[in-house]
């Protein structure tokens, strides 16, 4: 898909997830629309990395699993990411993959509990979601920078 989708792809999800924070939640006040949240903000910044990895373009032709490796050796280097945008992409995946395999969720005072099946919990807050937000709008907002700065 070439880098000016992904852009828009990328743009697209982070303003879904905008919309579910500051419209839907204050609304519903339903903690599962954080979970929703996550997933949205999870998609935007794999599409700005995808972009970013297409917009380089001496790397055509590659696996999907082999762009994380190539964002991470080529990429973050090149253009002085902060590294900690992978840890960050990987806490997002974390929770994803967690409500996928939880055994139990339920709400309890505003808050989102995800429980597998040893019992560990993942707690998830509207704070945590915004906070989140404003972590991947800020990454995603460097990441195309330098697209748009070079294009």
């Amino acid at each position: 898909m070439p880098y000016p989708e992904l852009k828009a792809r990328a743009l697209n999800r982070l303003n879904i997830a905008d919309h579910l924070l500051s419209t839907t939640y204050t609304i519903v006040k339903d903690p599962k629309l954080l979970v929703s949240v996550i997933e949205n903000l999870l998609q935007a910044l794999q599409h700005a990395i995808d972009a970013i990895i297409d917009f380089e373009q001496s790397f055509h032709d590659i696996k999907h699993d082999q762009k994380l490796d190539i964002f991470r050796r080529k990429i973050i280097t090149k253009y002085s990411f902060d590294p900690k945008i992978l840890d960050f992409l990987s806490e997002l995946k974390e929770i994803i993959e967690s409500h996928k395999k939880s055994g139990v969720e339920f709400t309890k005072k505003e808050k989102f509990i995800i429980s597998d099946n040893n019992y560990n919990l993942k707690t998830l807050t509207l704070e945590d979601a915004k906070s989140k937000y404003v972590k991947t709008k800020h990454y995603i907002t460097e990441i195309l920078k330098i697209i748009s700065k070079y294009d």
